[in-house]
């Protein structure tokens, strides 16, 4: 059976260390707020200049025999900033969320560790 001197924090530390770490899943959750927005705002803005540039194509090559895949890719060619701007902001937030993850996943493993300090006491 584990003693108390086989865990390597004390109950003190366990704690300080759960409130250091809430702190900064709370810091987290509001970056995680910000980067999510600025995500939803970079696809409306991509998929908005998409549709202008598709109306754009359209109408320069009226008349012209294209076919959609053409069209497809002109619109590509002229919305890549945005559709880059799109997909950075997009990883920046899932990368901001796996961080929360590992957060809440090392509080629950802390809370199950000061669990096993009262257990022993």
């Amino acid at each position: 059976m584990p003693q108390p001197n086989d865990y390597p924090l004390n109950p003190m530390q366990v704690e300080t260390e759960i409130i250091r770490l809430s702190s900064l899943l709370e810091e987290r959750v509001s970056d995680y707020t910000r980067a999510i927005r600025d995500a939803a705002d970079a696809e409306a803005n991509w998929k908005r200049d998409a549709a202008i540039a598709l109306l754009d194509v359209i109408n320069s090559y009226t008349g012209t025999k294209m076919t959609v895949a053409e069209r497809e890719a002109r619109v590509e060619v002229m919305t890549t900033d945005g559709h880059r701007a799109h997909l950075m902001t997009a990883a920046t937030a899932k990368s901001i969320k796996e961080s929360l993850n590992a957060l809440d996943s090392q509080i629950r493993a802390l809370q199950t560790l000061a669990a096993n300090h009262r257990h022993m006491s």
